[in-house]
């Protein structure tokens, strides 16, 4: 399977103490693949190294068969969409001008939006569902609301793969069943692949082709949901007595007494 992202021996330090130590990561094109672990494994930091947002000084990380940190940061923009955990917006853009953002790479210095970025921003919002208020102020929405705006401005990107923090943050169970259900079908109908960290080990059993768990910055087991989410692994990452069961073909967690 063609590698979109692919990730070599990637470490990295914050003040000389070590979060990730020597990771290898491969993410498929059109899959979508579940960052799992406690607070603290790196999850986030290693999201970061994927986008470009934090450079990678030891390892190599490549985007198809080129180095990222050789290729232009315009066009690896269009590319590579980044949902962060939470989104504060300190002025207050109108819902349309924050999601509008994400053309951003397509637009030149001294451009203006032309009809294709209004309409790309246009059907990002539709597709999450919040066309409807595009000219409101994104500070006066709601935080689950501020979040599906994050998801449309990396949508309107138009980007081969989206990596997102903890997408459903904010939401509630049936905005976030709706979220996870969208991050599936785009993945289905545009071929996106997705990176979402999460802390939902129900998601990951539903929404997922690949589980990657870290613990103490090290990729401590990977692989499909079924293979990945057993007692002895949960239990080693997140330092809790579970009991997991299969009944009927599904599949389910409880915490033991």
């Amino acid at each position: 399977m063609e590698a979109i992202i692919r990730g070599e021996n990637i470490r990295f330090s914050y003040d000389g103490a070590e979060v990730l130590k020597g990771i290898n990561i491969s993410i498929g094109r059109g899959r979508m693949v579940g960052l799992l672990g406690a607070n603290g494994a790196g999850k986030s930091t290693l999201l970061k190294i994927l986008c470009g947002i934090l450079n990678l000084k030891n390892g190599r990380l490549f985007y198809k068969t080129e180095e990222i940190k050789k290729l232009d940061k315009r066009e690896l923009a269009k590319k590579i969409a980044y949902v962060p955990q939470s989104s504060t917006f300190g002025f207050p853009f109108t819902v349309a001008e924050v999601v509008l953002m994400g053309r951003a790479p397509y637009i030149g210095r001294f451009e203006f939006e032309r009809e294709r970025d209004l309409e790309a921003a246009f059907n990002a919002m539709r597709t999450v569902g919040i066309a409807h208020i595009q000219n409101r102020l994104v500070t006066e929405i709601s935080g689950g609301e501020r979040q599906l705006v994050s998801l449309a401005r990396a949508l309107a990107q138009e980007p081969e793969i989206m990596i997102l923090d903890e997408p459903a943050t904010f939401l509630d169970i049936k905005h976030k069943t709706e979220i996870m259900k969208l991050l599936n079908r785009l993945k289905e109908e545009r071929n996106i692949s997705v990176v979402a960290a999460t802390h939902d080990i129900f998601s990951a059993l539903f929404y997922f082709d690949e589980i990657v768990v870290l613990k103490d910055g090290m990729v401590f087991a990977e692989g499909i949901a079924e293979e990945i989410l057993k007692e002895n692994i949960i239990t080693a990452v997140y330092g809790i007595g579970v009991s997991v069961r299969r009944e009927g073909g599904k599949i389910f967690i409880l915490p033991m007494e």
